[in-house]
């Protein structure tokens, strides 16, 4: 079975050692042996288990001490144990210790199989339960993907027919664009959109802990680190990991990650337990990460490992038809009824967007809170523009008029001479711009 879970048979009488793995191979499951303390101890070590079937008496000591250590570690495993009829009252007495449950030798194979899937089960909802605390705290809302221009349509379409593949992919594009926005809507386009999908902004966590963020980390495994806390790798379960601003991790960070993606397993930070991930890799960068690959502040082996498929967001002046559209929706998110005036759609279409999607959504919740009219104007979008030179703005020997024509003149240096453009930010009809500037004609 896919994602099966490991067991672990700690068992000395060779004959039945053999039985229990070779009845749980076969059911689906991944089962090792051990026939003493000492080498179930080792094994523990190497590996993170599910479930452990255990004896009791062995050559070197008592399983119970075995389970004692789980207990003691706070393991995510869960222990069967192996008993005879004459020592029923030693396996309740280990149920008092935290087992699972027992079985009496020589136990049935459905026994085996049914208890081991029901064990493994607890297990696992053990580490859902760790992990879900670490996700209530990162929880970040959801929003949709609204677009009408065809080049982030064209984005979509390409999205929604790798997102139920396996396929790595990076996102790319400026800032507040709508990376993480993507990434959400790949995880929701996949076949694991039930499961958790986790972010982390590589930018944002300082060297020394990112990998203690995604990896997690054991206790003790540095000051502060007063107990086991499991990574976003772990965290995220068979769902997605979103890395955004991935150029932003160091060299010796990057090495570890691509071990990691390559072999489907990590360390956590001061372990040595080898630990599995399932989870999609879906990765964001706000710059060409080729041109850091040639700059030699990427690992080349790493990037291909990220970009299964590249999807680039364009920013947001290069999609003029999706400014008005997404206005709307931000302003409707405020819960205002205001209208945006026809001029002030004119003024968010000329403007260029240095911060994108972002920039626009604090632009409309702005104007929605100063706004004293029914519709807003330009005037309370507030945008920052080209600010008329100090001569111009101070002067008085100029008219009215003449002011008047300076700002004119400004605002089509804005547009590059565009006297459509410049018109509706200005509030006018281009005719009547056309008459005020007299014969220095406009160009457009």
């Amino acid at each position: 079975m896919a994602d099966s879970l490991r067991v672990l048979v700690l068992e000395d009488e060779l004959a039945l050692s053999e039985l229990l793995c070779e009845t749980l191979n076969g059911a689906g499951f991944e089962a090792t042996a051990a026939t003493t303390v000492a080498a179930a101890r080792e094994a523990l070590a190497r590996v993170e288990v599910d479930v452990l079937l255990l004896d009791v008496s062995l050559p070197d000591g008592s399983g119970l001490q075995i389970l004692q250590q789980v207990r003691d570690e706070g393991l995510p495993t869960e222990a069967i144990v192996l008993t005879g009829d004459a020592a029923v009252s030693t396996a309740i007495g280990a149920m008092k210790l935290g087992a699972y449950d027992y079985l009496i030798k020589p136990p049935r194979t459905e026994e085996i199989e049914a208890l081991t899937a029901k064990a493994g089960e607890k297990a696992r909802l053990r580490r859902e339960n760790a992990a879900l605390r670490v996700r209530l705290e990162r929880q970040q809302p959801v929003v949709g993907l609204i677009t009408e221009d065809p080049v982030m349509k064209s984005l979509l379409d390409t999205l929604l027919r790798t997102a139920a593949s396996d396929l790595p992919i990076l996102v790319q594009g400026e800032s507040g664009t709508g990376k993480e926005l993507v990434a959400r809507a790949i995880h929701r386009g996949s076949s694991q959109s039930a499961q958790p999908f986790v972010a982390v902004n590589c930018a944002a966590v300082p060297e020394n802990l990112i990998e203690s963020e995604l990896f997690g980390h054991e206790k003790g495994a540095f000051t502060g680190a007063q107990e086991r806390k499991p990574g976003l790798f772990e965290v995220a379960g068979s769902g997605t990991v979103f890395l955004d601003e991935v150029g932003e991790m160091g060299l010796g960070v990057q090495a570890k990650l691509l071990r990691a993606i390559e072999s489907r397993e990590f360390f956590r930070v001061g372990g040595t337990r080898t630990v599995r991930f399932h989870a999609r890799v879906v990765s964001a960068v706000n710059r060409d990460l080729l041109a850091e690959v040639e700059g030699g502040r990427f690992r080349q082996d790493l990037y291909y490992r990220l970009a299964g498929v590249v999807l680039s967001v364009p920013p947001l002046r290069e999609r003029p038809g999706d400014i008005a559209v997404l206005a709307h929706h931000f302003l409707a998110a405020t819960g205002s009824r205001k209208l945006i005036a026809p001029e002030t759609r004119a003024a968010l279409e000329a403007y260029p967007w240095p911060g994108n999607v972002r920039e626009l959504r604090m632009v409309m919740e702005r104007a929605a809170l100063l706004s004293n009219g029914e519709a807003i104007l330009p005037a309370d979008l507030r945008l920052a523009g080209p600010r008329p030179a100090a001569a111009t703005a101070w002067r008085t020997d100029l008219s009215l008029d003449e002011m008047e024509r300076a700002y004119i003149k400004a605002v089509l240096e804005r547009f590059e001479g565009h006297r459509g453009k410049a018109a509706r930010a200005l509030g006018i009809d281009p005719k009547t711009l056309y008459n005020k500037l007299g014969p220095e004609k406009p160009r457009g």
